[in-house]
């Protein structure tokens, strides 16, 4: 009878463990831990549940994340000291991570990204605007520096080249709200401003982060300060042109740079093209949530559902399979999966603790 329920037991253990092919993986950095955590979300009969699959130490506390093209390496980024450090870790077919080697990075990072060619690490500052290229090489470490400038106001939270590799852009929020618009040479890695400069966002709406639609040469804006989603075409020449300024919810009292209010944090968009979601912080703990707009033919949203999440929902992204919704709920330090419904919803599946407030990840 013992014997029977060991091997019940272990086929159980086994089949748990075994990977599905709507499994995906999670890489988020632990700057309380020194390292970088590799989860799985196991999805199975519609249910997803977080696995611990392991850690690598890293020799800095790091805080951001950046994938390369093809999702096989994994620049982590962070403060070292008085300086900036970025470490290349390559992730195996089961996302298994292997530390490959650190840089020392001549100015402070942020933001990050790569690339669309792989060749090229992208950095942007929040504190003081800088923003830097450095070249990877074929080790996939961070190498020599290939640009530096400074983005005329601070606050300067986003760095993400278009698809098309041709341009970026860089939000600033709050009261030096602006959208600064640049040409992007792959070749170089140069960076030049465009004519004109500044997109003008409408008055106090915070542009944050961005979200390029897979098909269409739109590029979607998280407003800070607005509660939603600027939407905007971009033209062949670069420039943005206002497509629609989507509400999540309007704001209820005016910014103040005084005092704490909701503010809209990080957003995602499902790699099959049918949804934005836009995550929304409240200092107060009060409307913490999770806004889904649907998107239209043309690109424009339609606000569909909103979901109550942990508190301060910092990061979000969809899985590779636009199945699920993972969310870094800061103010409690865990990471939660949802469950996408067919109308933008979101059903809570798991949830499991973080060593610290975690405000970026990457999943694969």
């Amino acid at each position: 009878m013992t014997r029977s329920l060991i091997c019940l037991l272990c086929t159980l253990i086994l089949n748990f463990n075994a990977f599905s092919k709507d499994d995906f993986f999670v890489f988020l950095p632990e700057s309380d831990k020194k390292q970088l955590v590799h989860l799985r979300v196991k999805v199975e009969g519609g249910n997803a549940a977080f696995v611990r699959e392991g850690a690598v130490g890293l020799p800095f506390a790091p805080s951001g994340t950046a994938f390369d093209s093809k999702k096989e390496r994994l620049i982590v980024s962070g403060r070292s000291g008085d300086g900036t450090a970025a470490a290349t870790v390559e992730v195996g077919p089961k996302g298994e991570i292997e530390l490959l080697g650190t840089k020392t990075l001549p100015h402070p990072s942020g933001y990050t990204s790569v690339d669309r060619t792989d060749r090229f690490f992208l950095t942007v500052n929040y504190r003081s605007g800088e923003l830097a290229t450095y070249r990877i090489g074929d080790d996939g470490l961070v190498g020599e520096k290939t640009f530096y400038d400074k983005v005329p106001n601070k606050e300067a939270h986003c760095i993400l080249p278009t698809l098309d590799n041709r341009y970026v852009y860089i939000p600033c929020v709050k009261l030096n709200n602006a959208l600064f618009q640049f040409s992007f040479d792959d070749e170089s890695g140069e960076l030049k401003p465009l004519t004109p400069f500044n997109a003008n966002p409408p008055a106090l709406f915070g542009p944050r982060h961005v979200a390029y639609h897979p098909s269409l040469p739109i590029a979607y804006f998280s407003n800070e300060q607005h509660l939603g989603v600027s939407v905007y075409e971009i033209a062949d020449d670069g420039q943005l042109n206002d497509l629609q300024f989507a509400t999540s919810r309007p704001r209820q009292i005016p910014y103040s740079k005084s005092e704490k209010s909701v503010n809209a944090s990080d957003i995602a968009i499902s790699p099959d093209g049918q949804w934005i979601f836009v995550a929304n912080r409240d200092p107060e703990g009060l409307e913490d949530c999770v806004f889904a707009f649907s998107i239209g033919e043309d690109g424009r949203l339609t606000l569909r559902s909103r979901t109550n999440v942990g508190q301060i929902p910092w990061a979000i992204d969809v899985s590779p399979k636009s199945t699920h919704l993972v969310v870094s709920e800061s103010g409690e330090q865990k990471l939660s999966v949802f469950e996408i419904k067919s109308d933008g919803s979101l059903e809570l599946e798991d949830t499991i603790a973080t060593a610290g407030r975690v405000r970026d990840f990457d999943l694969r």
